[in-house]
Parts: C-alpha cells; structure tokens; sequence
C-alpha cells in the first residue's frame, strides 16, 4: 500500500467513538510490549500495542503521553486533530489498530468520556512515569513468585506510585471509560495486569482492525 492510500484508510477511523492502539518502533515501544507479555504468555496470548486513546465527540483524540517538540513539551494529557494524528503515523511508520463501533456506548455516554477527558486535561494531569515504574515492578514481583495464590493478589494489588494526578496512557483511557460504566477488565485500571491490548477482553460487541 503506498503512502496516500495508507494515509486515506487509516483517515477513514479517526473518528469519534473510536479506541485507537499505537506500536512504535523505538525501545521505550518494544520494552513495555514485551513486559506486558511476561503477563500475557500464561494466557496463551500476546501484546502489540504500546499506547493508547480515544476519539471524542468533538472528533479529537485524547491520550495522556509524552511528546516532544522544538516548540514544547507535552508530559500529560494532550488533546489533537485527526490531521495531526495521522501525520505522526505516517512519519514515524507506526502500526495502530482501531476498535469502533461500539454498541453498548451511546452518544451521551460518549459525551461523558469526552467531558472526562476534557476534566483531566484542565486538571493538569501528568502523564504516570512512576507510576509505570510501579506497573514494571508489579510485573517483576509477579514473574519470581510460583504461589498461585499470592500471583493473584499481588495483580489486585494497588499501584505503589499511582498518584490522583498522574495517569499513564492505559489509565487515563480507562478512568474516562468508566463514565460510560462499561466494566472492560477484571481489575482494577490502575494495576500491572490492564494491556495495551484490552480488547481482547471486552464483553461487548465490537469491530476491530489493524493497519
């Protein structure tokens, strides 16, 4: 597929309504896919994502990040245009995926995930850098201990550096989800076990694809 076409079929989902998942080719990408694998092999599955966000009502796509530029430096949540978004894929060659149409979300609770992230934003939340430090060492715990039971609870554990004004990516999509009161996981968001690839255990009916 060459660039205008992949530029108009990735345009085609960067609408509202829409969870889009991020795979870049750098190490911070690849390191935390594959410690979100040291969970997910037991489960017969594998990760691919490394971000995450959603398109609001108002068509912008909202993700807590860190982004540089010669102009500033985002460290939280930044809210973009479709048009912006879709230049930083296609410069960086990045993989996403989509997840759409969902039909247990109406418009107004969508509405309510977007006021969400709209609430974050002018909070001044921070993008969790400790607190993804704490996620790598849950993960760790939970890797070097062989009792099941205590497997079990160090996952319902709550994040050691998880802190009311700092999310990362996975964390500010799902506080904002919970608007919608839409249960996507079996713990809590704020603990080692939530992935990138949390789709794969929605209890609704959905549309996906990767490009």
């Amino acid at each position: 597929m060459n660039k205008k076409a992949l530029k108009n079929e990735i345009n085609k989902y960067l609408i509202p309504k829409t969870i889009m998942f991020e795979k870049g080719k750098g190490f911070i990408s690849n390191a935390i896919i594959e410690s979100q694998n040291i969970v997910w092999q037991e489960e017969g599955k594998r990760s691919q994502w490394s971000h995450i966000g959603f398109f609001g009502t108002d068509r912008k796509f909202y993700e807590s990040t860190v982004k540089f530029s010669w102009r500033k430096l985002t460290y939280g949540i930044r809210v973009s245009k479709p048009k912006k978004i879709l230049k930083e894929i296609i410069k960086n060659d990045e993989k996403v995926g989509f997840q759409f149409e969902f039909e247990n979300i109406s418009d107004e609770d969508w509405e309510a995930i977007t006021t969400k992230g709209k609430e974050l934003k002018k909070k001044k939340v921070t993008y969790g850098g400790l607190e993804l430090v704490g996620t790598l060492i849950t993960i760790l715990r939970w890797k070097l201990t062989r009792n099941p039971d205590k497997r079990r609870r160090i996952l319902r554990e709550h994040n050691p550096f998880d802190k009311s004004k700092s999310m990362y990516c996975i964390a500010f999509v799902a506080d904002c989800i919970e608007k919608a009161n839409v249960n996507y996981v079996d713990v809590e968001h704020s603990v080692s076990t939530v992935d990138h690839g949390w789709f794969t255990k929605l209890k609704h009916e959905n549309k996906k694809i990767e490009i």
